[in-house]
């Protein structure tokens, strides 16, 4: 039967009960560690303050980011570690509260017989297990890496063998702890015991029990012998060939001992070709941890790096109840600094950071309309707000605790809030100056009573590079690809037929060239039909010689191309004018349009998808005031109901019947300084939601035990924070010494809607002149 040992341990006192000692690793020998936050535990109210001295007199917490774990509420409460070892100090103050009641000596069968003669299974129940204890400054005093676990100390040394140098351990005992702890339901087994022959067939089936059960278990690589070569050490011992069998499923992980700076200890067994893909690192090199009779010892050997990383799988495992003993041990593998070599590092170094993070495939989930559990990717889950909705500050808020599951099934905190985008900018001042550049128009009378009017705007900016480089590839699509247009086709009876490219039904119907103002009453439904991508139709007829009726049609497309979202607006609108007197217009409009994957122009996706489309009915009135012959007063204001339809896979389940408004008012005052001069004031609100809630639905828990998500269901409010309100002085006067001037002074409150966003003013002057 084969025999494995802890070897000697070797100490020096130093000052009172601290000594340094050297203890054999595995084989025992001579011997020279937020998501976006998981759903452990959660952090107490008051923020603690994990980086002490305790836990900082041993170098192997910090080296393996430890303190990741800790502040995520991971300590491994509820986890049982069994150590296979040499038993336990049953009285050490830093490790008693932390044996668990089925701890026992399997050679006798006495749970009397569990203290630790020899002192090397205390050590290594400690670096696992002892006790926080932060108000205790003393030099000598540490906590363990799972410092809330429970150690399952199994005294497996044969009678006797303590009392010289080391402890002796026969496979059939180890095989005995194993089916012991296993049948406990323990996941975690530590063993750092080793030797140079290889196991027996007895210990090898206890081992393949225990890799069936689903058990994590952690072996060290051994230490270097008196009589070891090279060659010798460029492997584990033969006792760990268990964890590179075909069988062991990346359950049983070899460790090795590096030293503070991460560099294999001169001890240390090494992965070699053979366990390079089973090998982890961690501190194993002068190590304070507990020792025998109450007192602290310096330990070396790979049976010390074995408890950091027996450990760290309990961390994990508190943090996250679903995960197994081979996902563990796969997420430990996965996530391991690299440190070099694989024959020597092996995966690398144990790194609970980067553990701590999702890995993976990563999902958010959510309900379907059937009630089931559905993912959805995190990064189709965006929002590019329209201007309507503001900042989207209610919405935003919702969704910043969604949880987000990892390729490993865990569940962490997400704040899909920060994909919920928004125009900052207020006023492009670019886009205002560039309005009237490349303006050009003709006239082609057809005969006396029709005629053709033509107007378009070019990227004047770009006809030198095209004509100097590309004049080669003189195609329509090429030389106009800038190009919006108007063109006019006026026919008897005053009727007239329009057809726009590349702007909004407003420029289309009213105003291309633009009129005095830069911003004022152009926020209305007209405008969500905008841009490059639109094209617009209109026929108009004059049913007397007071009213007139325009029928228009629209269409818009919109491309973020940066995370695939599309949308398509179609929008039928009849508009009524009719003269009261000759000084007073009115007109209404009537409006419908329907939205293909956008939302009163905003666009979404994935999992904060606000709909998968819209359709909105909207009415407008208009009034034109001529108080004398140089001023007139104007006003308009619109108003819109909504129903969205809802997203299939969506937090947002559902969203009730959005209203929404626009107004604008002011003076008109022409020729009032100078003859040809225009002064214009006037305010307006944009379009604004006014009204309108979504149903947000979110995990708020997770049984791992069963993996049932619990949602929550609550009702946001999608009007915006804050008003936002446009108050524009305009000036504009022609032959300024050959020139046209244009004045625009700009104030705007709660800019985009939004009450906590900065007032912003803006003076623009513009010089134009034609030659």
């Amino acid at each position: 039967m084969n025999m494995l040992c802890t070897g000697m341990k070797l100490m020096i006192p130093l000052v009172g009960c601290l000594s340094l000692g050297a203890c054999g690793g595995s084989s025992g020998s001579t011997a020279s560690p937020t998501a976006v936050i998981g759903t452990a535990p959660p952090p107490p109210a008051e923020p603690v303050n994990y980086d002490t001295a305790e836990y900082r007199h041993n170098y192997g917490l910090a080296q393996i980011n430890a303190l990741t774990a800790y502040e995520q509420g991971a300590t491994g409460g509820g986890i049982t570690v069994a150590v296979i070892d040499s038993g336990v100090d049953v009285d050490h103050p830093q490790i008693e509260a932390n044996i668990h009641p089925d701890s026992t000596n399997i050679v006798t069968g006495n749970k009397n017989d569990l203290n630790d003669i020899d002192g090397h299974g205390t050590a290594v129940a400690g670096v696992i297990a002892a006790v926080r204890d932060p108000e205790n400054n003393a030099s000598t005093n540490v906590h363990g890496v799972a410092f809330d676990a429970k150690v399952m100390a199994l005294n497996t040394a044969s009678v006797g063998s303590c009392e010289g140098d080391g402890c002796s351990f026969y496979d059939s005992d180890i095989a005995a702890a194993l089916d012991y702890a296993r049948v406990r339901g323990v996941k975690v087994v530590n063993i750092s015991l080793g030797g140079d022959d290889f196991n027996t067939q007895l210990l090898v089936d206890a081992y393949k029990r225990a890799v069936d059960a689903g058990m994590l278990i952690v072996i060290a690589a051994g230490n270097r012998d008196e009589g070891d070569t090279d060659a010798d050490i460029a492997r584990p011992e033969n006792s760990a060939s268990v964890a590179w069998a075909d069988w062991a499923n990346g359950q049983i992980i070899v460790a090795g001992a590096v030293d503070s700076s991460k560099t294999i200890s001169v001890f240390s067994h090494r992965a070699g070709p053979v366990a390079k893909d089973v090998f982890l690192v961690a501190a194993g090199d002068s190590i304070l941890t507990l020792g025998e009779g109450g007192k602290y010892f310096y330990y070396s050997g790979t049976s010390f790096a074995t408890p950091h990383i027996a450990g760290a799988a309990a961390l994990l495992m508190d943090a996250f109840p679903n995960l197994t003993g081979k996902t563990a041990a796969d997420l430990l593998f996965d996530t391991a600094t690299d440190l070099g070599d694989a024959t020597i590092y092996g995966q690398g170094l144990i790194n609970l950071q980067e553990a701590f993070q999702p890995q993976g495939t990563s999902s958010v989930a959510v309900r379907s309309a059937a009630g089931t559990t559905v993912v959805v990717s995190p990064g189709d889950s965006v929002m590019l707000g329209g201007a309507a909705f503001g900042s989207f500050a209610g919405l935003s808020s919702a969704v910043s605790h969604s949880m987000l599951l990892d390729g490993y099934n865990r569940s962490f905190q997400l704040d899909l809030g920060q994909q919920i985008f928004h125009d900052e900018d207020p006023l492009q001042l670019e886009t205002l100056v560039g309005s009237r550049k490349g303006a050009r128009r003709a006239d082609l009378p057809l005969n006396r009573r029709s005629q053709v009017t033509l107007s378009w705007r070019e990227g004047s900016d770009m006809r030198e590079v095209e004509e100097r480089y590309f004049s080669h590839q003189n195609q329509v699509q090429n030389r106009y690809r800038d190009l919006r247009m108007k063109v006019d086709l006026s026919f008897d009876g005053g009727q007239k037929l329009t057809f726009g490219q590349g702007h909004s039904l407003k420029e289309t119907l009213e105003d291309y060239d633009g009129d005095a103002f830069l911003t004022i009453g152009k926020g209305d439904f007209m405008a969500l039909a905008s841009g490059s991508d639109s094209q617009n139709v209109a026929y108009k007829k004059k049913l007397s010689a007071k009213t007139g009726l325009t029928l228009a049609l629209s269409h818009k497309s919109q491309d973020w191309a940066l995370y695939n979202l599309k949308s398509n607006s179609y929008l039928a609108m009849t508009r009524w004018d009719h003269r009261l007197s000759d000084t007073v217009h009115v007109g209404i409009d009537l409006g419908l349009m329907a939205e293909e994957g956008g939302v009163l122009g905003s666009l979404s996706g994935g999992a904060i998808s606000l709909g998968d489309g819209a359709a909105t009915n909207f009415l407008a009135t208009r009034l034109t005031w001529k108080m004398n012959d140089h001023l007139r007063f104007f006003s308009t204001a619109t108003l819109g109901r909504t129903k969205v339809h809802a997203a299939t896979f969506s937090l947002i389940e559902g969203v009730s019947t959005v209203t929404s408004q626009s107004f604008s008012g002011g003076l008109i005052g022409q020729s009032l300084f100078r003859n040809g001069d225009r002064l214009s004031l006037a305010a307006s609100q944009p379009l604004r939601v006014r009204g309108g809630t979504a149903r947000v639905a979110q995990v708020r828990e997770r049984d791992y035990a069963t993996d049932v998500l619990s949602f929550a269901t609550q009702q946001v409010a999608l009007r915006p924070t804050g008003r936002e309100i446009d108050i524009e002085l305009a000036y504009q006067i022609g032959n300024v010494w050959g020139a046209d001037v244009a004045l625009n002074a700009l104030h705007q409150i709660n800019p985009n809607h939004d009450s906590y966003a900065p007032d912003n003013s803006a003076l623009m002057i513009r010089f134009g002149s034609s030659f």
